[in-house]
């Protein structure tokens, strides 16, 4: 059971069980791997007077929160705020990820009407 606690960080997405039952997810805000229990930041769970709250529960009621990659509609939601914020490394990453991803579905570059372009001015 160490090895378990040792796995968990500060930030990682979880979904689990409360010590009292209920089904939550939520997010590492600590973890003492000596008694083997992680603080988890709630952000939905069976018992709504819990959302919103720090928990405690034992480490082996939680699992990692299953990260799915994210979709062309989200990559572009994320290019957009990286346009408003300025991050050129950010939106150039994103924008790669595009590609590859309409690169792998067999799109023709015709299917890609819509330019990006980061701007050179603010």
């Amino acid at each position: 059971m160490m090895q378990q606690e040792l796995k968990w960080k500060k930030g990682d997405w979880v979904k689990g069980r409360t010590v009292n039952g209920e089904l939550m997810h939520g997010y590492i805000v600590d973890y003492n791997a000596g008694t083997g229990t992680v603080k988890v930041h709630v952000v939905a769970c069976d018992r709504e007077s819990t959302v919103g709250r720090t928990i405690e529960t034992l480490g082996y009621l939680i699992k990692p929160f299953p990260v799915l990659p994210p979709t062309g509609g989200q990559l572009r939601s994320m290019a957009d705020l990286a346009l408003v914020t300025y991050d050129r490394d950010w939106f150039m990453d994103l924008s790669s990820q595009l590609v590859g991803m309409n690169e792998d579905s067999g799109k023709d570059s015709s299917s890609r009407s819509s330019s990006w372009f980061w701007p050179a001015q603010r």
